[in-house]
């Protein structure tokens, strides 16, 4: 009889979608192996009876912007695993912080990052060059509406640039049009756009990871407060500045200086190679495997 896992996750424009696409990949690597079922936007009092009813042993992974303290019930029978949280204490729990930089602690950072399937088939990005693809993305949603400030604000006229490659939430959001601007609602070929890119302006969210894993040297813009405290520790990481909207001009010169300075387009490079080695989405899958394989609950 396979053993039994729960996944419950959310997503909305003002919390974003990394949650629950993350559960998603999560979910196609363990329904393999285990008895998963897979729950988004779903009500506590649905949570709370589905987790009740169960018979057996069971790991719960929750995956949400917000915690309510009453998510983890007190039974030998549950494990929980949480992602991106760090206030609920349990002895059945543990808090996974893939977007956690602070990396002394065992589940922080990058190695508990979940890629899409086949992520690591990446090619190298292309090195300095004369002209430049750049991309912008503001999370799944936008939930404020960056992306018209900070399109707005290029000089998409700049012989520096060749292409950008515009990330929206849906088809009908932008309303300035350029030849040298793609706008993407769909990324189903994730891989082969950012093979394309050179220069990057992202939000500090789930996304960023996965352009820092293609070693795309990146300005960062968010008004999020989570993101912003995240952005922070980007820059002082050494992976890139970080500004919030109010200072889009700022960032906008941050990205010429990339695209300028050669030596430091080259650094930024080196210092993503140094901290996203590789994909790691296999840790997870894992940690759960001796969970239950040495009967820790």
């Amino acid at each position: 009889m396979k053993k039994k896992i729960l996944i419950f996750s959310a997503y909305s424009k003002k919390n974003g979608i990394g949650h629950s696409i993350r559960s998603e990949r999560l979910y196609k690597i363990l329904k393999k192996k285990y008895d998963c079922k897979l729950y988004i936007n779903k009500k506590d009092n649905f949570i709370n009876k589905i987790i009740r009813d169960q018979k057996k042993r069971t790991i719960i992974i929750c995956d949400f912007k917000k915690y309510k303290k009453n998510i983890v019930i007190n039974n030998k029978m549950f494990f929980y695993i949480l992602f991106d949280q760090s206030t609920i204490k349990a002895q059945n729990l543990i808090s996974i912080n893939p977007l956690n930089l602070e990396t002394k602690k065992i589940f922080n950072g990058p190695k508990w990052f979940i890629f899409p399937k086949n992520f690591s088939k990446r090619k190298m990005p292309k090195k300095f060059k004369k002209k430049f693809n750049i991309f912008i993305s503001q999370g799944g949603t936008d939930a404020n509406n960056n992306l018209r400030k900070i399109v707005n604000n290029l000089n998409v006229e700049d012989e520096k640039i060749n292409k950008v490659f515009v990330k929206i939430p849906k088809l009908n959001y932008i309303n300035f049009y350029h030849k040298k601007i793609i706008y993407i609602k769909k990324m189903n070929n994730l891989f082969k756009i950012l093979d394309k890119i050179d220069v990057a302006i992202s939000g500090c969210g789930n996304f960023s990871y996965e352009i820092n894993y293609f070693k795309i040297p990146t300005v960062y813009i968010s008004n999020e407060k989570d993101e912003i405290i995240r952005g922070k520790k980007y820059q002082e990481s050494g992976l890139g500045k970080f500004f919030k909207i109010n200072q889009v001009s700022k960032a906008i010169n941050e990205l010429n200086i990339l695209m300028n300075n050669k030596n430091y387009y080259n650094r930024m490079i080196v210092k993503r190679s140094k901290i996203f080695k590789k994909d790691n989405t296999s840790n997870v899958y894992k940690l759960i495997r001796a969970i239950f394989n040495k009967n820790v609950f």
